[in-house]
């Protein structure tokens, strides 16, 4: 069955009075972002992960993801106005039958386990 994972990392890091946005900063050595899409990888290695950015940052990310060697393909995808907008957005590029995960990029303490957990529940109950 595919398996699509919709992670929404369209904060501006306003709130935090950060210039950087918070997918972007380092904890234990890497992006917050980067952490997050590991642990999809690692639940799943055929995962197709749709990532949903600020254009601005789609070049940005692309770097990252290559200097810290993550080798998974990956769909940059442009966020919307509001989170609603940006899920949306994410959504539209799915074609094909399959259970989806809608996840926020900075929520990067998620574990493999847990996400094989819901897939397999998503399976079972539908949803």
């Amino acid at each position: 069955m595919n398996k699509y994972a919709v992670l929404v990392a369209g904060g501006s890091g306003s709130r935090m009075g950060s210039s950087l946005p918070k997918q972007f900063l380092h904890l234990h050595g890497k992006p917050i972002l980067l952490h997050t899409l590991s642990a999809f990888k690692e639940a799943f290695e055929n995962v197709h992960i749709l990532l949903v950015l600020p254009e601005a940052y789609i070049d940005y990310t692309r770097e990252i993801l290559e200097q810290n060697n993550f080798i998974h393909p990956v769909t940059f995808v442009i966020g919307g106005e509001t989170r609603f907008h940006s899920v949306q957005n994410g959504l539209k590029q799915i074609t094909e039958e399959g259970i989806v995960f809608v996840h926020d990029a900075v929520r990067c303490m998620v574990t493999p386990n847990l996400i094989r957990r819901c897939y397999e529940q998503a399976v079972e109950r539908g949803s």
